[in-house]
């Protein structure tokens, strides 16, 4: 009885350090709040994906990976890792979420990555292929889409970006 307690009085110890010193806590250094995602055809002017969707033709411009996050005091790298069906790294590409600028800053953050279909290796190798999302060397998502060999094309407005 009086090792047991020994021991609830060493686990509680323990855990009032961990809380106190802020180890697993949302400010965590390596936190950053993902606060939506989406593939999508395409890109807005204004930062918006048009024509959501986790189905794609290998006549489509691309696939958009695109992300939405909650901005604080430091910059934070993003990576994305393109993977062919078969599970092998077909691309990578990189931004950074820069920080809040003051309190009259945007708090939201979208960034995205473009993955070309149209004649590519994307168009040619129909299938399940996916997406991971690295935020400070921690991997925080993966999304799964399809491309289908029908060769049908979405329209994308002429002001769509990537």
């Amino acid at each position: 009885m009086v090792s047991s307690m020994n021991g609830a009085k060493i686990a509680f110890s323990v855990l009032v350090l961990l809380l106190a010193s802020g180890i697993g806590q949302a400010s965590h250094p390596l936190f950053v709040p993902l606060s939506e995602h989406t593939t999508a055809k395409c890109i807005s002017p204004n930062g918006v994906p048009l024509y959501r969707t986790s189905t794609f033709s290998s006549g489509d411009e691309q696939v958009v990976s695109w992300l939405l996050f909650w901005r604080d005091s430091s910059p934070h790298s993003v990576e994305w890792r393109w993977y062919y069906p078969e599970g092998r790294t077909y691309s990578r590409t990189f931004s950074v979420v820069a920080p809040i600028d003051g309190f009259a800053g945007l708090w939201a953050a979208p960034v995205w990555s473009c993955l070309k279909i149209q004649g590519t290796d994307v168009a040619r190798l129909p299938g399940l292929w996916k997406v991971d999302v690295i935020v400070d060397y921690r991997k925080v998502l993966t999304e799964y889409f399809t491309v289908d060999a029908s060769g049908c094309r979405t329209v994308c407005p002429a002001d769509c970006s990537c």
